[in-house]
């Protein structure tokens, strides 16, 4: 059985993306979309917390709305996580990420148009949800779908990920803030993850 399971993944990561998929497998290029869609999140919780300042000198919020809009989006990925999990074991893991990372999408969205204070906080909560319907379904599929040295290194990775993702949002952060790309200050911390999003759907 040992064997004949391992075959399949290995002929599986031999076959084009679509067609590994539909063999039940994981292509290499899959693992770096997950990773990819696993990527974004944790970015944005580390992105956000650079641009607070031109948040509050642009939306004049109160120290307790700013604070609101961290523990927004914490408190709902942190709350619906397990839920995340389950609902992607009971509705089928690629279906619920990809409709996570719709959702994430259009939250980033949001915040990045929002008018008000209240309007981020709003959308932010969204994005943590969405969050926490997305990142468990990534090391679900390693664990489901890899094995052996494929499953260690995805996993691995994933971890890599997580601590990459962290740098780079307070870096990309600063930048993106410190350029204020056409006026719009804090905004594009939001947006970018726009089109990095769709990049990642539509592979």
């Amino acid at each position: 059985m040992t064997t004949t399971t391992s075959s399949r993944h290995t002929g599986a990561a031999a076959l084009s993306p679509r067609a590994a998929a539909r063999a039940g497998g994981l292509h290499p290029v899959g693992v770096f979309i997950l990773l990819a869609g696993a990527f974004l999140p944790i970015m944005d919780f580390f992105i956000t917390n650079v641009a607070l300042p031109s948040i509050d000198a642009s939306l004049h919020a109160s120290a307790s709305s700013l604070e609101l809009v961290i523990a927004g989006y914490g408190v709902a990925y942190a709350t619906l996580l397990v839920l995340g999990g389950r609902l992607g074991d009971r509705f089928g893991r690629r279906r619920v990420f990809l409709g996570a990372l719709v959702g994430f999408v259009l939250a980033s969205l949001a915040c990045g148009a929002a008018p008000g204070v209240g309007a981020l906080i709003a959308a932010r909560i969204a994005q943590g949800a969405t969050a926490a319907l997305l990142i468990p379904q990534v090391l679900a599929t390693f664990h489901h779908v890899l094995e052996g040295e494929r499953k260690a290194r995805a996993v691995a990775l994933y971890g890599a990920t997580s601590g990459i993702a962290a740098v780079v949002g307070q870096l990309v952060g600063g930048l993106l803030v410190g350029a204020d790309i056409a006026g719009t200050s804090w905004r594009p911390i939001f947006l970018v993850n726009v089109p990095i999003g769709v990049v990642v759907l539509i592979v």
